[in-house]
């Protein structure tokens, strides 16, 4: 048998699949998959297979719900090891209060789906995590976008340079390591870039559970479309890199 030089893509899914991040953005993909085309192809059918997909989508729910299990303490860690006294660390604390409020209630909402917690702290708990959900993608877009400016300022600032140099001796060669932190700087501006569009997506669909369905944007087929745009960005972002 052949010796593989690196990871191939089977070894990739396996590693992906292995994790509970990997396995929760599957699971997002093909609910959000579902939900489209419940909003779209088979909108108002009262078929079996309408029926079934419906029944399937809500299983998947639930199943992510549990997978999340104890999520919120990794924001607590991050809160917890968070200077509150900078502007970067306001929003931090803002952005995964709000997240770990969220993770943390939905545990809640699962205990409710499974039956053991009652029925009638539901809407409660969906409002909570709604609102909690919404103000920890503020804190998130909010944080991400001042990162992507200082990102960008300072890739202007270095590209700046590096064409400085060039004119005043074309003969010196290009400067590796700032060639280097340009690179890096877009890729992690490009991922940044990308983390705002998914909140912003998700943000949407909160915004609708906040407004149980009756704010600007209300659209099942398009919020269907910006929560599977959310999940292939996060399976994206969560899949192995290939080894340098």
């Amino acid at each position: 048998m052949q010796r593989r030089k690196g990871p191939d893509t089977l070894d990739k899914t396996v590693t992906y699949l292995a994790k509970r991040d990997g396995i929760d953005k599957v699971l997002k993909v093909i609910r959000y998959s579902t939900k489209l085309a419940l909003a779209t192809a088979l909108k108002n059918d009262s078929s079996d297979l309408a029926q079934r997909l419906k029944e399937f989508e809500g299983s998947i729910g639930t199943s992510r719900k549990a997978y999340r299990l104890g999520k919120w303490l990794s924001d607590l860690n991050t809160l917890r090891n968070t200077p509150v006294l900078t502007k970067a660390g306001s929003l931090e604390v803002l952005a995964s209060g709000g997240e770990g409020v969220y993770y943390f209630v939905e545990q809640l909402t699962w205990l409710v789906k499974a039956g053991l917690l009652d029925k009638k702290y539901a809407k409660r708990f969906s409002t909570i995590s709604a609102w909690a959900e919404l103000v920890g993608y503020v804190g998130n877009v909010t944080l991400n976008s001042l990162r992507i400016a200082a990102a960008l300022e300072r890739e202007l600032m270095l590209t700046e340079e590096l064409v400085r140099r060039k004119k005043e001796d074309d003969t010196m060669p290009d400067d590796v390591h700032l060639i280097k932190e340009v690179q890096g700087l877009r890729a992690r501006r490009l991922l940044r870039t990308l983390a705002v569009v998914q909140d912003l997506s998700d943000a949407l669909m909160a915004l609708n559970d906040v407004t149980d369905g009756k704010g600007p944007v209300n659209s099942s087929a398009l919020l269907s479309a910006c929560g599977l745009m959310s999940a292939f960005i996060s399976a994206h972002k969560n899949w192995p890199a290939s080894p340098a």
